[in-house]
């Protein structure tokens, strides 16, 4: 259960937005120091609407693909170095593609990722699979806000408390 929650954590290092760098007391809608899974949810959904660019409700792989492929191009120029592919992967979010080999996504060998190399590269990496729970190809809200709820919650109590929150936070370096 571990390593799926490491697993979720590193994808959500690489994409934080300023809703992600917000102090926890934001969402602490009781005040009790810690956030619940309902206050979690409140401040998560507008996460899950920056990965669903269609609007359709729904996280296909394609959108994923194409969100991570975003975060690691660290210099927006449609293009992974491997300066970019080094800097990601000695992230928290990049531990899920430790095993993988700069040179094996890039398949032409430029010395740059396209979007094409990126996607192909991820076809037979799991870390979409980890996240669509039911398998039905989509990752829903729900299986959004549960996950990344139980990788902010590192000690399995139910409550994100203010060092789990900024445990998760503090390695947003992107």
């Amino acid at each position: 259960m571990k390593t799926l929650k490491g697993i979720f954590v590193a994808g959500c290092m690489i994409f934080g937005t300023t809703v992600f760098a917000q102090d926890l007391d934001t969402y602490d809608a009781d005040g009790d120091g810690r956030l619940n899974q309902i206050e979690f949810m409140e401040r998560n959904n507008a996460e899950y609407d920056n990965w669903d660019a269609d609007r359709d409700g729904m996280i296909d792989d394609r959108e994923f693909t194409d969100r991570t492929y975003q975060a690691f191009d660290l210099n927006q120029d449609d293009y992974i170095d491997e300066n970019e592919w080094n800097e990601g992967i000695n992230t928290t979010a990049g531990q899920y593609l430790k095993a993988e080999d700069y040179g094996v996504f890039d398949r032409d060998r430029d010395g740059r990722l396209d979007n094409d190399e990126w996607n192909e590269g991820l076809t037979d990496n799991t870390w979409f699979d980890t996240y669509d729970m039911n398998r039905d190809g989509a990752i829903d809200n729900g299986e959004w806000n549960e996950n990344v709820f139980n990788d902010y919650d590192i000690n399995d109590d139910n409550f994100i408390d203010a060092d789990e929150y900024d445990t998760y936070n503090g390695n947003e370096d992107w």
